[in-house]
């Protein structure tokens, strides 16, 4: 076997040397395509695009309906916040690592046809891409807001459904009791008396209840229901009297609660005729009134978004 002669040595390490520096060639080409600006740029918009999945779901929730789910549903939309942010934040750090001079100093390539044009374009693409950015951590920043004012109103609205429950039971017990105190017997006051009791409880539960929800949504006036509720509940102690009375063998104190068992009663009656809206067109109208600054900023962020993205495409 030969040794290779010492020409052919130099030459094979001269192949060697010419193979190592098209592959180095290589590498720092790559390493430039994927750090030019026209690529980071590309990479922006595709963490924009992640976040979008995220923001989505915010805005879907603020555009539905409030109902007694929505608090369960705002906790699943504020986690989305900060998985968006994360993305928008990776988007940020790549539109930052484009340094300005890179678009606005002569290069050294623009004697190729169409570079200085490209840069130019790629330029302007980039302060698109950061628009389109900017557009979206400003949505970020008043969804929390909305958000919070949004879940305080559907707590209010599972409270005031409570209070509606409550109250319709009380109204179905005080029927059932004055049906019994009206067949006049021991038997019927005593079962006239126990449901008078638990309609009792059952309006103190609903005063409750629309308390809570008017602490949550300070402009849903729950004011009328809770004057109702007053005299419904005036008007049940007085059937506890009139029944105490009657199975004690006081008829005519029995007859003077039963008297102002029907003034509590008309007067409740007033109230309900002067118009009591439905505790849920009341919470609507509150939010509405409590969310509408927020709501205006949140709106004018997302038509900004839809504007940036439009320029982008």
């Amino acid at each position: 076997m030969r040794l290779p002669s010492k020409k052919q040595l130099q030459l094979i390490a001269a192949a060697v040397v010419a193979v190592c520096v098209i592959v180095a060639a290589v590498i720092i080409g790559l390493a430039i395509y994927h750090n030019s600006p026209g690529q980071r740029c590309v990479q922006a918009l595709g963490a924009i695009e992640a976040s979008d999945v995220r923001i989505a779901q915010i805005d879907t929730l603020l555009g539905s309906p409030l109902s007694t789910e929505t608090t369960s549903q705002v906790q699943l939309a504020t986690e989305s916040i900060a998985t968006a942010q994360s993305a928008l934040d990776r988007a940020r750090s790549l539109i930052d690592a484009i340094a300005p001079r890179t678009f606005w100093r002569t290069s050294s390539l623009d004697f190729i046809p169409g570079h200085a044009t490209r840069r130019a374009k790629t330029a302007a693409q980039t302060e698109r891409v950061r628009r389109s950015l900017n557009a979206r951590y400003a949505l970020l920043a008043v969804a929390p807001r909305l958000l919070d004012e949004t879940s305080s109103t559907a707590s209010a609205l599972s409270h005031a459904a409570q209070g509606w429950q409550n109250l319709q039971d009380a109204a179905d017990l005080t029927a059932s009791a004055e049906q019994e105190f009206a067949r006049q017997t021991q038997d019927a006051m005593v079962t006239s008396h126990q449901s008078s009791t638990q309609a009792a409880d059952a309006y103190a539960q609903a005063a409750e209840q629309f308390q809570a929800a008017a602490r949550l949504a300070p402009k849903a006036d729950f004011s009328g229901y809770l004057a109702y509720i007053e005299q419904r509940t005036l008007m049940t102690q007085s059937a506890l009297l009139a029944c105490e009375d009657w199975i004690n063998g006081h008829y005519q104190d029995a007859n003077t609660d039963v008297n102002a068992y029907n003034s509590f009663a008309q007067a409740a009656a007033d109230i309900a005729a002067g118009g009591l809206q439905l505790p849920s067109d009341l919470l609507a109208t509150a939010y509405q009134q409590q969310a509408r600054p927020l709501q205006k900023a949140y709106d004018r962020a997302r038509a900004e978004v839809l504007r940036a993205d439009a320029a982008l495409r």
